[in-house]
């Protein structure tokens, strides 16, 4: 084999695969054994931006909860101390607010995501 195939071979299964993303939030990934559900929905007004999606599949609330806990500080997300009065896990980045809702489900479980934003005249 030559050494510039041999270093393409490597490149190509050595690259992790692409982690897949809430259409409805760009820059959110779907957790490992999920799909999501439904087109989001987004609402806009004076008080801010309200994007929603879900997604739902074979994975277990505590693997899901590790994989966000892990994955959303590398994308610049702070998980807020404890959870919601619903029990979602609540993240912030700047003027976001993420509101993760996991659920159980008989074959595995369903998340509900909710991403609110305040216009930055409303800002700190």
């Amino acid at each position: 084999m030559s050494r510039a195939l041999f270093v393409a071979a490597f490149v190509l299964f050595a690259t992790p695969a692409r982690a897949d993303y809430f259409d409805a939030i760009e820059d959110l990934p779907v957790a490992p054994g999920l799909e999501e559900a439904a087109p989001g929905f987004s609402f806009d007004g004076a008080a801010g931006r309200i994007i929603g999606a879900s997604a739902s599949g074979e994975a277990q609330p505590a693997s899901i909860r590790s994989f966000y806990a892990q994955t959303l500080p590398a994308l610049g997300w702070s998980q807020s101390p404890g959870v919601s009065e619903q029990g979602d896990l609540i993240f912030l980045r700047g003027r976001e607010r993420l509101a993760l809702t996991i659920a159980p489900q008989a074959s595995g479980s369903a998340v509900r995501v909710r991403l609110f934003m305040r216009p930055s005249s409303l800002a700190d």
